[in-house]
């Protein structure tokens, strides 16, 4: 039997263009057999139509128009759960420009101690990634709607030292408390320490595989963001500093009330408490 694929097409281009564009795919895809279930969903800049397909995704009728309209990119995200596998393809004149495949189990929302809350609209309240170094010693990435963070967590019984950076590579604030408490005064580091260096190495990896798997940060370039802030505007989220990939954010509210938070979470069991710490202690 074939698998259910879930796919996202966007098309991008010169604004004039896409009528003309959008024509094209409606008359191929009337032709393909097997174009599936679609959605089309379009804004002033790009073209989005959602598939549900059975069998493979209708490339070829999207290679025609973007041989046919070499002014346009077409970027193309694939999901099969069934299969376990996701990916994601570039389609620029008529050619596969990228194009990478992997298992969905290395994506930032399934690999083990990774943690999502947001609001209703999209806004993250609070995102990090997480590895345990040693017997009551943890250390990650963590992020929110404005700012962003390397950290590390020590735990003696209840008794808990939370240390963040704030834009460089040194230890800048110390909060000191226990994991029962409402909230713990921030600290200055005084002097600010250095990371070392093989601990801000394995963070930095820990921090662009996160944020690559599944964010997008308004202070990229704006040819990298326009796919996305057109999507935003599309399905009515709020644009912030940093951002959750609309195809992920529209994934995993599905099921979900228009009203609901989102909270997502692959924390290991002895690791659940970290998520409440860095609420009440960085996130405040």
């Amino acid at each position: 039997m074939d698998l259910l694929i879930h796919a996202t097409l966007t098309v991008s281009g010169e604004r004039a263009q896409l009528p003309a564009v959008e024509a094209r795919i409606a008359t191929l895809l009337a032709a393909e057999a097997s174009a599936g279930e679609f959605e089309a969903h379009h804004g002033d800049d790009a073209l989005a139509y959602d598939f549900k397909v059975r069998g493979g995704i209708p490339f070829p009728a999207f290679a025609a128009v973007s041989q046919e309209f070499p002014g346009v990119t077409i970027i193309a995200e694939w999901v099969n759960v069934a299969a376990g596998r996701r990916g994601r393809a570039c389609l620029s004149q008529g050619s596969i420009t990228e194009h990478v495949e992997e298992a969905l189990d290395m994506g930032a929302g399934e690999a083990p101690n990774r943690y999502l809350a947001a609001a209703a609209d999209g806004t993250i309240r609070l995102a990090f990634a997480l590895q345990r170094r040693a017997a009551g010693e943890w250390a990650g990435y963590v992020l929110n709607h404005e700012r962003d963070a390397l950290f590390r967590i020590t735990r003696d019984g209840d008794a808990v030292e939370l240390l963040a950076t704030e834009g460089a590579t040194e230890w800048a604030w110390r909060w000191r408390g226990s994991i029962d408490m409402d909230a713990a005064a921030a600290e200055a580091v005084l002097p600010p320490q250095s990371l070392d260096p093989e601990l801000y190495a394995e963070l930095e990896s820990l921090a662009e595989s996160f944020v690559g798997d599944g964010f997008w940060l308004r202070d990229a370039p704006e040819a990298d963001n326009a796919i996305e802030i057109d999507r935003f505007a599309r399905y009515g989220y709020t644009v912030r500093d940093a951002n959750i990939r609309a195809a992920r954010l529209h994934r995993l509210r599905a099921g979900l009330g228009a009203d609901e938070a989102l909270v997502h979470s692959t924390l290991d069991a002895d690791a659940v408490w970290i998520a409440e710490l860095l609420r009440r202690y960085w996130a405040a």
